[in-house]
């Protein structure tokens, strides 16, 4: 008999193998098929200056827990220093396949959430497949500098597999794992303090009783609140476009629209609307059927769908990347009731389950759709950063010399406007950096990328209208079609000034030598 049980029991596992296998294939190859033509494409935006960080890290650990404008995510930075080792610190498509990979270990855990909620293969496959070819996710999977998400949706669901089930108990690993995932999520976004709500509905998940679930939520609570106390300290404890009013409250409702696809997302403001009430009834009404129906999940689901939301909800804009995680919560959910419902009409079941499958294929067919189109418009956004690369590498021996450099912006393009006034894709929130080349990116990001110099970072020089008094230097002035070498400028601060009193916008820049 003990034959026989191990038998059967290495049987199931090697199926689980098998299975857990053809689903890694089957999401692997869609990531590469979707977005794998973005691999080649230049980067975009915020990426250099995260990139920027992580040169420096790599030879000044104390930068492994610095910020970068007043967001501490220093995951992020980490995960990019092992990008440098791996692939080289100058090599755009490294960066880009380890954010795929990133996408594909997200999928991969979503997929095992969902199995461990009871969820058949199936359906978690059709939950993983959905989430990972959704547009609501292009901008996580695009911009390197946009990985926050996954980093903090990851350690997350690790925390929902490790956490105990109703007739399961604490141990040693898992105790550590829990720990482990908190830290790494603590360490990914400013969101992660809604992780005691997570964690107090994985206890009602348990059977707890709200009063349990309520202690074992305020550990984590403590942890928090000395976050809090120090980030407020550190950075202050507000951002200046965080706004108030009944209109916030609107936030939850139109993410909701979004996910019906009953309307577009609205990226440049958040508005109360018909289809976002009927959105927010409907999802009301699935939450309520699968309380009822005592479905393993459901707190962990809303909790998924909802928590995300509450820091940014007096963001009074909505990117598109902060629906990644919520959508997750909100496939999870629609899967558990669809279950549910054909635990109900069993007569039904089979009808229920094509049914289901019908939309989840139309579902998918039409982020496919809208993803393809995004990578149009994230093509000419690439283009148009390597235009700029173009023209900075070619003066970039001007940096290099060690001199500090003004660098005047003398055009008046705005390539990000110009390219998303009619976006092919779902609209997107430019962001223009007034001051720097285009408006694209970071004057000292962009020459410290261009010149490639592993031991050589560019800084930019903030107070340089009393550093760079009588200090030789050059200025480099940029028009549209690119940078123009002036010259050598006796007084740096002194050409400069002239320039800014003329109404350009200027930057001071220094290669320096890394310890």
């Amino acid at each position: 008999m003990r034959e026989l049980d191990e038998r059967t029991g290495s049987t199931d596992r090697k199926r689980i193998v098998i299975v857990l296998a053809l689903v890694i294939a089957c999401i692997a190859a869609a990531i590469a098929l979707l977005h794998g033509p973005s691999i080649p494409m230049a980067l975009t935006g915020d990426s250099y200056q995260l990139i920027q960080l992580a040169h420096r890290a790599a030879h000044e650990p104390e930068y492994l827990l610095a910020d970068l404008d007043q967001f501490f995510r220093p995951s992020a930075t980490w995960l990019l220093v092992a990008d440098r080792v791996v692939w080289g610190g100058y090599d755009p498509a490294g960066y880009r396949v380890t954010s795929l990979l990133l996408h594909l270990v997200t999928c991969v855990l979503l997929w095992l959430v969902g199995r461990r909620f009871s969820l058949g293969w199936v359906s978690a496959s059709l939950v993983s497949l959905i989430w990972c070819t959704s547009p609501f996710l292009s901008e996580s999977v695009f911009l390197v500098a946009c990985r926050y998400q996954s980093l903090l949706l990851a350690p997350w669901l690790i925390l929902i597999l490790a956490w105990p089930r109703a007739d399961e108990g604490w141990n040693s690993s898992r105790t550590l794992t829990v720990i482990g995932m908190i830290f790494l999520a603590a360490a990914a976004k400013e969101t992660w303090v809604v992780t005691p709500g997570l964690v107090l509905a994985l206890e009602l998940e348990r059977n707890k009783t709200f009063r349990e679930a309520l202690r074992a939520a305020a550990a984590v609570g403590a942890a928090v609140v000395v976050y809090l106390a120090v980030y407020a300290v550190t950075f202050g404890s507000g951002k200046p476009y965080l706004e108030s009013g009944p209109h916030i409250l609107a936030r939850i409702p139109s993410q909701l629209a979004a996910f019906f696809f009953l309307e577009e997302p609205t990226p440049f403001e958040v508005v109360m609307s018909w289809q976002g009430v009927t959105a927010f009834v409907i999802t009301a009404g699935i939450a309520a059927c699968c309380f009822r129906w005592r479905l393993s999940g459901t707190w962990v689901a809303l909790a998924l769908l909802t928590l995300p939301t509450l820091p940014t909800i007096a963001v009074p804009f909505m990117p598109v990347r902060y629906l990644a995680i919520p959508y997750a919560g909100f496939l999870l959910l629609i899967a558990l009731w669809v279950g549910g419902v054909g635990v109900q009409l069993p007569r039904m079941r089979r009808a229920v389950q094509a049914g289901a499958l019908l939309v989840a294929v139309i579902v998918m067919t039409a982020g496919v759709s809208i993803v393809r189109a995004d990578l149009q418009d994230y093509r000419r956004i690439a283009g148009a950063h390597q235009v700029l690369l173009d023209e900075a590498a070619a003066v970039a021996p001007a940096v290099a010399s060690g001199a500090p450099v003004a660098v005047v912006r003398d055009e008046q393009a705005q390539p990000l406007l110009e390219i998303l006034r009619e976006p092919a894709g779902f609209a997107k929130l430019p962001y223009t950096r007034h001051e720097d080349p285009y408006g694209l990116i970071d004057t000292a990001a962009l020459f410290d990328w261009v010149m490639s110099d592993e031991h050589t970072r560019v800084e930019l020089v903030p107070d340089w209208r009393e550093s760079c008094a009588d200090v030789p230097g050059r200025v480099l002035v940029h028009t549209r079609g690119g940078f123009v070498d002036t010259g050598a400028a006796p007084d740096l601060a002194a050409e400069a000034k002239n320039w800014q009193d003329a109404g350009r916008h200027v930057r001071v820049v220094k290669a320096v030598l890394l310890p």
